[in-house]
């Protein structure tokens, strides 16, 4: 996973065109409906001067919550302006804002360069034109792969979002979404296992039984499957699941657990570890990995051991903090004893 220190601002289903199924922004966001913008501005203000002076060349000050590039003009030129101010009083290094595939051409791109935005975020979410359709999302995969191919020929950094457990999805349909995503040219990518909030369409559909959530194994599988397509591609992760609130808690259906994060990563080390193992009937595996990932394994109720120890039939199983900081673990095999 990269680490990076965004100054978030939310700015909540502001200039968003279509209301998909799925989505509830004041329930993922805790952010209610949109401000006068004087209020919003010294709000912005407030969070910016508070911040001191960046201490790394990754911080960034950063739009969410909605389809930035589809806000009323002067509200959107207002925001960025104000974020350059501080860009130039050394708060942070760039903008990172956030956006849908139709809501993209080469005259925004423009704008946004001119105050510096230096990141964008596509809400992607699939690449199968029936699911796009079914969660009426309001724009195709045309769309997406258009803006992406935009966006970095404009030189910004071009973060791809996904969705695992869509309406109409499969495990299938989401690795294209995947392979999709890195053959138009990701740097970084975020990957979100579906949770159905109260007063969404989705939520009605599910109590109709027109729509079935995955459980919380099928959505870490398919999830973890996903991000092995980023890291093998050399793409950074830079978050999977939302981030735990109590309104995540809250929601009645879907992955909601508060660290669904974590859980994926464990079951991505696992495969991993699982594969370069094999059979191992009769020995013990010998596991080097981060020291930081330790808990990825062990954590849980030890769910990704078992998953290993279950998989390669190994009798057991040490994990060991690695002195090196890359990703993939190293696997020996020793009889016990």
């Amino acid at each position: 996973m990269k680490t990076h220190r965004n100054i978030p601002f939310f700015v909540p289903h502001a200039g968003c065109p279509h209301c998909c199924v799925f989505c509830s922004q004041v329930k993922i966001t805790g952010h209610g409906a949109e401000k006068d913008l004087e209020s919003e501005l010294r709000e912005l203000r407030a969070l910016l001067d508070s911040c001191g002076e960046a201490k790394d060349k990754e911080s960034r000050i950063a739009f969410f919550g909605g389809s930035f590039t589809a806000i009323e003009r002067n509200r959107m030129e207002s925001l960025l302006s104000t974020a350059a101010e501080y860009i130039r009083k050394g708060v942070a290094s760039g903008i990172r804002i956030s956006t849908r595939p139709d809501c993209i051409d080469g005259e925004i791109l423009a704008v946004l360069k001119k105050y510096g935005v230096t990141e964008i975020e596509l809400g992607i979410q699939s690449t199968d034109e029936r699911v796009l359709a079914l969660c009426e999302r309001g724009h195709t995969v045309r769309d997406s792969d258009n803006a992406c191919r935009l966006i970095k020929e404009h030189g910004f950094t071009l973060g791809g979002q996904m969705m695992i457990g869509l309406p109409g999805a499969t495990a299938e349909s989401e690795l294209q979404t995947a392979r999709d995503i890195v053959a138009w040219g990701a740097d970084e990518a975020r990957v979100y296992p579906l949770v159905v909030f109260e007063g969404t369409k989705l939520c009605e559909m599910t109590l109709a039984g027109e729509y079935v959530p995955l459980s919380e194994e099928e959505a870490v599988k398919r999830a973890a499957d996903c991000c092995r397509v980023f890291i093998n591609a050399g793409i950074a992760l830079l978050r999977i699941g939302l981030h735990a609130s109590e309104n995540l808690a809250e929601a009645p259906f879907g992955a909601n657990h508060p660290a669904i994060g974590e859980k994926v990563q464990g079951r991505i080390y696992a495969d991993i570890i699982s594969s370069l193992a094999g059979e191992s009937a009769g020995s013990v595996l010998e596991v080097k990995i981060r020291r930081e990932d330790i808990s990825m394994l062990t954590g849980f109720g030890r769910e990704a051991i078992g998953y290993i120890l279950k998989t390669t039939r190994a009798d057991g199983i040490k994990v060991l903090p690695a002195r090196y900081r890359r990703f993939y673990p190293s696997v020996k095999k020793y009889l016990p004893g």
